[in-house]
């Protein structure tokens, strides 16, 4: 049995849920970009540039997410492969520094490594947007950084790197759905989608840890901050579009504004509801925990840890339940200290308290995790074993009884000798109650100590 009882709470399955989604999405990205690389290659301009007239997908940015997302597949695979991963955010990270550099210094640092570089070069002779802009290098820069942080098991920081990375694909977002082209500028539709992918792809390798665990919770925090974050992008959005197009379509400078105070208050909301979720699960796991430990102190003995007569009785019943439908064997040990009472008038309840508790710790040492050991009261032990024969219940009780013997209790052994044990066994059939069986143990139990104690004796029901 388990010891830790916030190990028993139920299984997160939104968490699972969305760390499975990292690699189909680095795949399709990863697509994508090969579907931009062969628009080029065959000349076939709306492979390349989804909107007419709008901005193109640069062969470099096309290479970038191309290597990251087969970089996020990568590392969703397995350790052995982190060599791959880092190569691969590697030269994503070296085409992006090259363009950055490029952007800062005013020199040509990427022609010489542009795939159909005469192509792009003609796009921008005919007056047509054909780059690879800076908003497009951030954004994949804060990717390759997340996933580089990830890889060296740092995945709060890899987290937070994601999260600004998802930002800006959504302030291209806005400025496509408002019309203003300074939001997007240089970054194309086609990047903007599968830049936004490719972050949530890398920022979903963390689904089990800090801001978005919290979220992704199923508990009461997490379903309330999910639903905050919802409202928090829609509604800003929604209202911002309709008053867009309403009261300031006539200014463009009034747009960006506008714009800009619908981004803010978006990417406002969604930090204020992960910061919060990340508080209200860290009380709520105190809540959790602190009732777990009071339901397993419920069912538990409190001197040697074992499962009280309670918790013995729901698992006897379910293990009878599981009989009738299996048809396996199952044997129940009753196990009783003999004089017992003589430790205790003799040597005091201290001693007495030792020799439960290394009983206790012996008993939990002899069965497999699919059995059970309890205290039932007093110095009177039990044991459920599953899916046993009768030469495996022979073995395993004589094991007890030896070993109990064995026992060295320090300030009893040395002193009046070895502690024993009575053991009584009886097999329960698909056709028993536990009542019936516990009986016949019982009845067990009262043979090997009428025919002198320290023995195990067995009855079939």
């Amino acid at each position: 049995m388990d010891s830790n009882p916030i190990n028993n709470e139920i299984k997160w399955n939104l968490v699972e849920a969305v760390l499975s989604l990292p690699r189909p999405l680095g795949i399709t990205c990863a697509l994508f970009s090969l579907i931009v690389l062969i628009g080029y290659l065959c000349n076939i301009e709306a492979l390349y540039r989804p909107i007419a007239g709008g901005p193109a997908t640069h062969p470099l940015t096309a290479l970038s997410i191309l290597f990251l997302g087969l970089g996020v597949n990568a590392n969703c695979q397995n350790q052995r492969r982190s060599w791959l991963q880092r190569l691969l955010t590697m030269l994503a990270l070296l085409i992006i520094v090259a363009r950055l550099g490029e952007a800062t210094s005013g020199t040509d640092l990427t022609s010489w490594i542009t795939p159909f570089h005469s192509l792009v070069m003609l796009d921008i002779q005919a007056g047509k947007n054909n780059s690879m802009g800076v908003n497009s290098a951030i954004m994949l820069l804060l990717i390759a950084l997340a996933l580089g942080l990830y890889s060296v098991k740092a995945p709060k920081y890899s987290q937070f790197a994601a999260s600004i990375a998802v930002a800006v694909p959504m302030v291209s977002f806005t400025g496509y759905t408002y019309g203003i082209e300074h939001f997007y500028g240089q970054m194309s539709l086609l990047t903007a989608t599968t830049g936004f992918c490719l972050a949530a792809a890398t920022l979903m390798l963390t689904a089990d840890h800090a801001a978005l665990r919290s979220i992704l919770s199923p508990y009461i925090g997490g379903k309330i901050a999910r639903l905050q974050m919802i409202a928090g992008i829609i509604i800003p959005i929604a209202l911002g579009y309709m008053l867009v197009k309403s009261f300031v379509s006539d200014s463009v400078q009034h747009q960006s504004l506008f714009g800009l105070f619908v981004v803010i208050i978006c990417w406002f909301v969604i930090m204020m509801v992960s910061m919060s979720s990340v508080f209200s699960e860290k009380v709520d796991f105190e809540r959790r925990l602190n009732e777990a430990k009071l339901a397993t102190a419920a069912l538990s003995d409190s001197l040697t840890g074992l499962p009280n007569r309670r918790k013995f009785l729901e698992f006897g019943q379910h293990e009878v339940e599981r009989v009738k439908r299996t048809g396996n064997d199952l044997w129940i040990l009753m196990i009783d200290l003999d004089h017992f009472k003589k430790v205790n008038d003799t040597a005091g309840h201290d001693i007495g308290d030792r020799v439960l508790i290394a009983v206790g710790s012996l008993l939990s040492q002899s069965i497999r995790k699919v059995d059970l050991a309890g205290r039932l009261g007093g110095e009177e032990f039990a044991v459920l074993l599953a899916d046993t024969n009768q030469e495996g219940c022979e073995r395993v009780s004589e094991n007890i009884r030896q070993n109990i013997a064995l026992l060295q209790i320090s300030g009893w052994t040395e002193f009046y000798g070895p502690i024993t044990a009575s053991i009584g066994c009886a097999k329960l059939s698909a056709t028993d109650t536990l009542e019936k069986a516990l009986r016949a143990a019982d009845e067990a139990l009262y043979q090997a100590k009428n025919n002198g104690r320290n023995q195990v004796s067995m009855i079939h029901t």
